[in-house]
């Protein structure tokens, strides 16, 4: 099928002309004769194949949920397979730090593997599409939600911007619930914050590399020691290399927790992103810390016996 026909998918399925299953197949077939039209530049086939298998999965519901007042279905199209490479990214950057932490090799394995894996990333650099109005999804939340819940939903949408690198996808459909939002459409605004902190994320995780290696020779010598001839190794050699790695380990540990670390966008970005002024993010960053305030006083208060 013709990129240019993938703007009537819609109207075909809606129409009966197409099943949704039909559409979702043609939509992958897509994707894998044309990758670079939907981001997937630069992956390797493996990668490529996982996205297309989860697409084949899941892709029927972007017909339940586009809304063609929002925007081209093309764009809300590319947004959505944004999405499933961000939360795939995600995914094999946690599997690659649970394998750096917990299974024990040898010495020239670690080495090897420190040299030959590839760089995980979860953003990667602005991409070159047009895609619809930011400023249009701001705009609509106060058509799409009651007057009395709009400015709830609106701080919502700006902590969930806030947290763009670490929201998890479940919390990604809390927020579109409770925010009448499209899936695709603030999986966009997270993936455009992201590509800004591109430099930031690539200095965080250059860090974690760090720990993680850190960590797993704190574990060798460690193990080392416990199961060593005694009376045959240099115990204080062995002892001063446990040492300087287990220092080096929980001096990463403690410098990811300081806020220098933190991948987080700063309010004119999230401002930026939604065309809307600074002082408005600010705002509704504020009314947060406020309400959860006023939330742990409530609770004091309850908890204190009359």
């Amino acid at each position: 099928m013709d990129i240019k026909k993938i703007d009537e998918l819609p109207n075909l399925v809606k129409a009966g002309m197409i099943s949704r299953t039909e559409a979702v197949k043609h939509i992958a077939e897509n994707i894998h004769r044309e990758p670079y039209r939907f981001g997937l530049m630069g992956f390797d086939e493996d990668f490529k194949s996982e996205i297309i298998l989860t697409f084949l999965q899941k892709g029927g519901q972007i017909f339940e949920r586009f809304d063609e007042n929002c925007g081209a279905f093309r764009s809300y199209l590319y947004a959505f397979v944004q999405g499933l490479i961000l939360t795939r990214k995600r995914d094999e950057l946690r599997r690659f730090i649970a394998d750096n932490t917990i299974k024990s090799f040898s010495y020239s394995e670690a080495v090897e593997r420190l040299q030959n894996d590839t760089v995980l990333t979860v953003a990667e650099k602005a991409v070159s599409y047009a895609p619809v109005s930011n400023t249009k999804i701001w705009k609509t939340l106060t058509r799409r939600c009651k007057p009395k819940n709009a400015s709830d939903a609106k701080t919502a949408l700006i902590l969930a911007l806030k947290s763009s690198y670490y929201i998890s996808a479940s919390s990604v459909d809390d927020v579109c619930s409770y925010c009448k939002l499209q899936s695709a459409e603030l999986q966009r605004l997270i993936a455009e914050l992201n590509s800004l902190l591109y430099s930031r994320i690539e200095r965080r995780n250059t860090i974690i590399r760090r720990r993680d290696n850190a960590y797993y020779f704190h574990r060798k010598y460690y193990i080392q020691m416990k199961m060593c001839d005694k009376e045959k190794t240099d115990m204080e050699r062995l002892l001063k290399k446990y040492r300087k790695q287990t220092e080096s380990w929980e001096h990463k540990n403690k410098e990811l927790r300081q806020s220098r670390w933190r991948v987080c966008p700063t309010n004119k970005m999230i401002a930026n992103i939604l065309g809307i002024c600074e002082r408005q993010v600010s705002h509704y960053i504020t009314r947060a810390q406020k309400l959860v305030r006023e939330e742990q006083n409530e609770t004091e208060t309850t908890d204190i016996p009359e």
